[in-house]
């Protein structure tokens, strides 16, 4: 049973065992090259998708920085300096709308990462500064001054001046804070994907390595092979033949070869019996 199975997978001639060895080093190069290809394609794929994320996460942060500060510089000539011009309240209400557009950006990318409650304080406090702003827009904010003023019990009674340092500057502030802790939270959450990237970027090395070292251990082999099964009966066929031609020694027809140099053996040997009758 072992012979037969061992003649099925058996490979006969110098010439096919050439190829068959060749072949499967150029099998094994195939391979690696396109495993690593694919990985290669994921890791490019990857960093694409991590750079834009990280973009995108700075144009957030960028994009609120900028709608907190035009809004604060649109309430300042506002209520502080007392100039009431409508293209300053188109800036405070532009900046308005585009704190709220950014801030639900940054909810969304953050709601469901470890960060998720930086990303409510977040909203918060962004809700929170566009309601005070926009109280003072509509008008709410001197309505309170004026029933403030109409109560003499209160100590200190509500101005513009007080309402910007204790309730907007303050709201100012809080959210300055929180975006600063979105940029650098919105970068550790890409802490993972890098990290996957790694492993990525591993793979792909990892089949081009192995291949490195089977192609060693088979290059070894053929050596050891070629050298065994025919460098060394050729070069002792070539020294018998030397040996004859020299010296008349006789042919040693006894010399183990195989496939074709097995025949090239007989047939010198054939050939040398004749060439004495």
């Amino acid at each position: 049973m072992w012979r037969r199975i061992k003649a099925i997978f058996s490979i006969n001639g110098i010439s096919r065992r050439m190829r068959a060895a060749f072949l499967s080093i150029i099998l094994i190069l195939i391979f690696a090259g396109a495993t690593s290809l694919l990985e290669l394609e994921r890791v490019s794929h990857d960093t694409e998708l991590i750079l834009m994320a990280s973009k995108n996460n700075v144009d957030i942060a960028r994009e609120m920085a900028s709608a907190l500060s035009d809004q604060n510089d649109a309430i300042i000539y506002m209520a502080v300096v007392g100039d009431t011009s409508r293209r300053f309240r188109i800036d405070a209400e532009s900046s308005i709308a585009r704190l709220k557009t950014a801030s639900d950006e940054a909810f969304k990318l953050m709601a469901d990462t470890e960060y998720h409650g930086l990303a409510d304080s977040l909203s918060m406090h962004s809700q929170n500064l566009n309601t005070l702003a926009q109280d003072y827009l509509d008008g709410n904010v001197h309505k309170r001054i004026e029933q403030e003023k109409l109560i003499d019990t209160i100590p200190n009674k509500l101005t513009i001046g007080s309402w910007y340092v204790n309730e907007y500057k303050a709201e100012h502030k809080n959210l300055s804070k929180q975006i600063s802790k979105y940029m650098t939270g919105s970068q550790s959450t890409l802490g993972p994907e890098v990290n996957r990237l790694s492993h990525t970027a591993r793979r792909a090395v990892t089949p081009v390595f192995i291949s490195l070292l089977v192609m060693f251990v088979v290059v070894l082999m053929l050596y050891f092979f070629l050298k065994r099964l025919y460098i060394k009966p050729m070069l002792r066929i070539n020294r018998n033949v030397d040996d004859y031609i020299t010296y008349k020694v006789p042919f040693d027809d006894s010399i183990e070869c195989h496939d074709e140099i097995k025949e090239l053996r007989d047939n010198i040997s054939t050939l040398i019996t004749k060439s004495h009758k």
